[in-house]
């Protein structure tokens, strides 16, 4: 039990003076904008915990060939010693000249992970080897060839809606015995929408509203449009079989959604909930009616959206309930 609650101590310490540490190189260096190179000044270097280890071998090594005048161990102690210190110079060279070229986010729903690609190249006619980056602990690691370009793909929790900061991440490398760790903190300017989490159990789409009934739309409908030629991706239980039989050939069926009627997804239709409620069942009300390839508007008190629909016009409407009264 006092193992267990020195080991809970020693935690919050070590994520304070860590904090702490990070606090001053933001306030000395600054916010990231890209493009930004790392140079000698950005980059720390610290032995591993298997450093720490080896570095205490050596030590009793030491002193067990001053004790018993053992030149050979001596001899192999300074050899181990030269490699190690050696590896700190390798270790600092795989992160120096690497420079973060973009970094960007698409929008997600809120309690889903946010997900951020940060685009980082290598400019020297060197390789480099076992590139990690996260943020805590590290998420994903790559080589970078001669004159390449790679992407880290990390990832973070959302708890509320509206716009997410990136939090400081760290590109890090134990390469190459893992000796030593050179690692540089990097302070991005870089944000991801979150919108709000669409409703379990919504109510059914408003019935109000007036569309253009016309001519059917191709999609996830229920009624066969006709035949197309067979695409990776496409649901082996829409492949014509007997089509495909006749003409040696895989074909699936297009399907399609007759138009219907426009909807109104309006503020004043849901009573009696709080905000972040009718927020989530409006999120849910545009999905679905996104879905279904219906024309709809929507309306916020003070905010109004014209009826339409497609992408563009999902994304403006998601966008809208995410930073409302935010």
């Amino acid at each position: 039990m006092a193992t267990v609650a020195t080991k809970k101590l020693r935690k919050p310490v070590t994520d304070m003076i860590v904090s702490r540490i990070r606090q001053r190189v933001l306030a000395k260096r600054g916010p990231m904008t890209p493009p930004f190179e790392l140079e000698y000044r950005h980059i720390f270097v610290l032995p591993t915990s298997f450093g720490w280890g080896f570095g205490f071998m050596l030590v009793f090594m030491t002193l067990g060939g001053l004790n018993f005048n053992n030149n050979m161990a001596l001899i192999l102690v300074f050899l181990l010693a030269t490699i190690a210190q050696l590896t700190t110079l390798i270790a600092y060279r795989n992160l120096s000249g690497l420079k973060i070229d973009n970094i960007y986010s698409e929008p997600v729903f809120c309690g889903e992970a946010a997900h951020f690609y940060v685009l980082v190249s290598n400019q020297n006619e060197r390789q480099r080897f076992a590139v990690q980056a996260g943020f805590k602990p590290p998420q994903d690691c790559t080589d970078f060839k001669l004159n390449s370009s790679e992407s880290f793909h990390l990832k973070h929790p959302t708890l509320n809606r509206g716009w997410l900061e990136m939090p400081s991440f760290r590109l890090e490398t134990r390469f190459p015995l893992g000796l030593f760790k050179a690692w540089s903190w990097v302070f991005p300017q870089s944000r991801c929408l979150v919108y709000p989490s669409p409703a379990k159990k919504a109510p059914p789409l408003p019935k109000t509203g007036h569309g253009q009934a016309g001519q059917a739309a191709k999609g996830d409908g229920d009624q066969v449009h006709g035949l197309r030629k067979y695409q990776p991706g496409d649901s082996i239980r829409r492949v014509a079989w007997r089509a495909s039989a006749r003409h040696d050939e895989l074909y699936s069926l297009e399907m399609e959604a007759p138009q219907e009627e426009a909807c109104e997804l309006d503020w004043d239709l849901l009573h009696g909930v709080d905000v972040e409620t009718r927020l989530s069942i409006l999120t849910a009300w545009v999905v679905a009616a996104d879905h279904k390839q219906l024309s709809y508007s929507l309306k916020l008190p003070g905010e109004q959206v014209p009826s339409d629909n497609g992408i563009n016009h999902r994304s403006k409407c998601l966008e809208l309930l995410a930073l409302y009264l935010l």
